[in-house]
């Protein structure tokens, strides 16, 4: 396949012509000190009904981000900024209303709080997968990667250094996502990632072969654990 046709072809569907480019990490988690940032913003070919079919989740996501954790000066800015602007635009009750949904009440010492879990939010870990998918092809693994072919959730545990010294490094400007991934040569996983925004909440990641194997060996952990 030629360069051009590969420019052709949409990185997350195996049906789409790429029409547009897609901001892999998406340009809402980037506050306005950082337009003119020398760092790359990676992109890859998409067609329109990929480019545009998380278009909505994006936003959320950020804003379900900015509440998780410590504020670094990155989340302070896109507070203060877009983020706050975007609660007064046509949607903005409705962008606020989803986020207060995500609050959960939890009694503590000190009395009632609310806490955030990303993890629980579908529209959350949805663009998750998306940014794996996303960059799986920008680092030239085999794409394109189907959303069912993808499992995330918020890391629960330490990788250990002798598995994360194997793993590639990257970031997308390190105050936004850093991450590291680690290419696997298994009839069933494709690759491993841990993704890390605003240098605070990170996420695990694995890519099975297919969806295929993705549903077999669930069901396989799943009847094991119920026996």
């Amino acid at each position: 396949m030629s360069r051009t046709e590969m420019r052709l072809s949409c990185a997350y569907c195996p049906n789409g012509k790429a029409e547009t480019h897609d901001h892999v990490v998406p340009r809402a988690l980037y506050p306005a000190s950082k337009n003119s940032s020398r760092v790359q913003r990676v992109t890859v070919p998409a067609c329109l009904e990929c480019n545009n079919g998380w278009s909505g989740d994006e936003p959320h996501f950020r804003n379900v981000l900015l509440l998780c954790g410590e504020a670094t000066a990155a989340v302070q800015e896109l507070w203060a900024g877009k983020t706050r602007r975007s609660f007064y635009q046509l949607d903005g009750s409705k962008r606020l209303r989803d986020l207060v949904d995500e609050l959960v009440p939890v009694q503590m010492a000190e009395g009632e709080r609310h806490m955030i879990y990303p993890a629980r939010d579908p529209r959350v870990v949805r663009i998750v997968r998306k940014v794996i998918r996303g960059l799986s092809h920008h680092h030239k693994l085999p794409s394109p990667i189907s959303d069912g072919q993808v499992w995330a959730d918020v890391q629960k545990f330490l990788v250990p250094p002798e598995f994360g010294a194997g793993m590639t490094q990257g970031h997308v400007d390190e105050d936004i996502l850093q991450y590291q991934f680690w290419s696997l040569d298994d009839d069933d996983f494709h690759s491993c990632w841990v993704l890390r925004f605003f240098k605070r909440t990170a996420f695990f990641g694995i890519v099975y072969q297919s969806e295929l194997a993705r549903s077999r060996i669930e069901t396989a952990h799943a009847e094991l654990a119920a026996s």
